[in-house]
């Protein structure tokens, strides 16, 4: 679910347009059977209502800043924190050099144990 912009836009969420195309789709239905469309009411002023109280019920209490805004400026603050920290390894502690692979292991067959031979 794309998060809902900051920047006064508010009216281009998709919650509008799924809003817009069930009142279409109603009276659609409304104008083929009075019945359906009436049950097709109930259904949808059920699912308004589940999301009015869901809406009313999680919303952040302070309008000044979201949950969308602190979580961002977490994120910012923890990117932060983790290139101050790469760049004080760097100063202090230099990454060593691994060793060549050529070095660790050697080539060619492994030599078991040298065992008596057998007469």
């Amino acid at each position: 679910m794309p998060a809902s912009s900051q920047d006064g836009s508010s009216w281009l969420d998709p919650k509008w347009f799924v809003a817009g195309f069930a009142l279409v789709v109603f009276g659609l239905i409304i104008t083929y059977d009075v019945r359906l469309g009436l049950a097709a009411g109930a259904l949808l002023a059920a699912a308004g209502f589940v999301w009015l109280y869901l809406a009313l019920r999680y919303a952040p209490h302070n309008a000044a800043e979201s949950g969308r805004s602190v979580l961002v400026e977490r994120v910012r603050q923890q990117a932060s924190n983790r290139r101050l920290a790469a760049a004080q390894m760097a100063r202090v502690a230099p990454l060593p050099v691994p060793a060549p692979v050529a070095a660790v292991m050697p080539s060619g067959p492994q030599q078991g144990p040298n065992s008596p031979q057998r007469p």
